[in-house]
């Protein structure tokens, strides 16, 4: 009795200090920060200061103490929201570039930002070549000083914008070219300014000209938000000096666009973009039983657009079908051409009654700025059929194979041809008296294998589950330490290889991700994964970057190198090394 009574002051003990702690969070999380990227730097090397708080920093903060003993190359800001137990924070940060104007050991003086006070930093900052010397550039190798007379470096600044004319919203690539015939250009290339524009940054490339010239690029995507004409400045580069000093600004010219407004016709939301097009992984007929869930995973990419300005995707869904949306996943591609955005989305549909329904396929109007004219991106309806089982024992599985229409893509065709394009015969619907070797129909002999595979993965479920209980109804009296879970047999293991190798045979994805749960289930009874990403997690490589690859085939543009990999054989060439410790590795 008085081990049970020690044990609960222990848990309550416990349990009080959680709950200090969970009251303590807020107050801590709330106070305004900073942060330095690092805190030893070399000479004229810069460093990123950050100041983040729950509340929004002011638009227009102080940063005159800073002038004494750094210059201020760039500033931007960055928003984050966290969700915790339902619970929404948010997080303002502003990212300040800093240059460091001296020598020795500096501080980061503290400031004032909406009432609130950052602490003091302090940075190292190595000893320059001369003792006069400021803002010198970080040497790539080993030199010797520059004598006092070193002329600066030559620098030749150009810049181009490609296309010249386009619609408001349209994607403009600039690209800012700085050349020296005496070695890689050293400085900073600062970010142009554009009024009524958002400008996004690309990357930089270093690279040796025909001619021998050094060549320093830098690309800039321009999103004009109004028409008429929009004039780009401040295009240029600071050259730092060999022998110290302030930086030597070189600017180009600064260079115009003409912007037209957009067609009358357009209508909301107005996407002007290179190529556009929606894809959906999965099929486009389906049977459930009443009450059973499914998943539907969109993605909409475009090129020429952020991912930020790309629109909800529109799904027509019968109000008898119970749905719920996840948060859409939004991600930017930079390519030299310029940003390609992807928005996906899933959604989860059930249904309580049963009937057949028929889903219209999701429709994007967008403008093709190289064709001038607008186009249309579609997939095809979708078909839903919700009828009850034969018996609990027989549960034949949907049809997962993939539709072989391709969805049409950005640049198939206008608006005009695709509303009048006639459907693909035979893209949808059982396949007329397709026999196999034996005299079934097709239809009927793969859906016999998929109710096979169902029933490999439900006996792995259920072995694991029983494990669970017999460990748990066999378990020892407190005094004494808990019964291991049984591990599973050999026979056991192959059964469930067997039911992933099937899937993998049909490019089934889902069957082959609920096959791999149970083996997984089968392996760690006592703490199973719930998901593909806590199994990878599991096993070394090869074969979590296959289990990574199958992943990744429900969350994005889909194909099927994932069915490719040899995950059974692997499965199974771990045998003798499955003993149910933490992670088991590959021989």
């Amino acid at each position: 009795m008085s081990a049970r009574r020690d044990g609960g002051r222990r848990r309550c003990g416990i349990i009080a200090l959680l709950v200090r702690l969970c009251l303590l969070l807020p107050a801590s999380a709330a106070a305004l920060e900073a942060q330095l990227s690092a805190d030893n730097v070399a000479a004229s090397q810069p460093v990123t200061l950050t100041l983040s708080d729950t509340a929004p920093l002011p638009a227009d903060p102080d940063l005159s103490p800073l002038a004494a003993d750094f210059q201020v190359l760039g500033q931007r800001r960055a928003e984050t929201v966290t969700t915790v137990n339902g619970r929404s924070r948010e997080r303002h940060e502003l990212i300040l570039t800093l240059l460091p104007r001296r020598s020795g050991t500096l501080t980061v003086p503290p400031l004032d930002l909406g009432g609130a006070r950052t602490a003091a930093l302090p940075l190292t900052v190595a000893a320059t070549t001369s003792p006069d010397a400021r803002l010198l550039p970080a040497p790539a190798q080993a030199a010797p000083p520059p004598a006092a007379d070193t002329p600066p470096q030559r620098i030749t600044v150009s810049a181009a914008v490609s296309p010249l004319r386009g619609v408001v919203g349209a994607e403009r690539v600039v690209t800012v070219r700085v050349r020296s015939p005496d070695g890689p250009p050293q400085g900073h290339l600062p970010t142009p300014k554009a009024d009524d524009a958002r400008l996004l940054a690309l990357g930089t490339t270093r690279s040796t000209a025909p001619d021998g010239e050094q060549v320093l690029e830098q690309r800039f995507s321009v999103f004009p938000e109004r028409a008429g004409r929009l004039r780009i400045t401040g295009i240029g580069f600071d050259a730092w000096q060999p022998a110290g000093g302030a930086p030597v600004r070189h600017r180009a010219e600064p260079i115009a666009i003409d912007v037209r407004p957009r067609p009358a016709a357009a209508g909301a939301p107005w996407l002007p973009a290179r190529a556009l097009g929606l894809s959906e992984a999965g099929p486009t007929e389906v049977r459930l039983a009443p009450g059973q869930g499914l998943e539907r995973l969109l993605t909409l990419r475009a090129e020429g657009l952020p991912a930020e300005r790309l629109p909800a995707i529109p799904l027509e869904i019968p109000f008898q079908l119970r749905i719920r949306d996840d948060p859409p996943r939004l991600w930017n591609e930079q390519t030299p051409n310029g940003i390609v955005g992807y928005r996906a989305e899933r959604v989860l549909i059930s249904a309580e009654e049963a009937g057949s329904y028929v889903l219209p396929g999701p429709s994007i109007a967008w403008w093709d700025t190289q064709a001038q004219q607008m186009r249309r991106a579609s997939l095809p309806d979708w078909t839903l059929t919700v009828a009850p089982f034969a018996s609990a024992d027989r549960r034949p599985a949907a049809r997962w194979e993939r539709d072989q229409r391709a969805a049409r893509a950005a640049g198939d065709a206008p608006d005009a041809a695709t509303d009048g394009e006639p459907a693909a015969a035979g893209s949808r619907g059982m396949p007329e008296q397709q026999t196999n070797g034996i005299g079934l129909p097709g239809a009927w002999a793969w859906m016999a294998g998929a109710a096979g595979l169902s029933l490999l993965v439900a006996l792995g479920a259920l072995l694991a589950r029983r494990r669970r209980r017999r460990s748990r109804s066999g378990a020892a009296p407190p005094s004494q330490p808990e019964a291991t879970p049984a591990k599973a047999t050999a026979a056991d293991l192959d059964l469930l290889i067997a039911a992933v190798a099937d899937a993998y045979g049909r490019t089934a994805a889902i069957q082959a991700r609920d096959a791999l749960l149970a083996w997984a289930a089968a392996v760690w009874p006592a703490g199973p994964p719930g998901n593909l990403s806590q199994l990878a997690l599991r096993l070394e490589p090869p074969l979590s970057d296959d289990l990574k690859l199958l992943d990744k085939a429900f969350y994005g543009p889909g194909d099927d190198a994932w069915a490719e990999r040899p995950v059974a054989e692997r499965l199974a060439a771990l045998q003798p090394q499955v003993t149910g410790s933490e992670r088991v590795a590959p021989a």
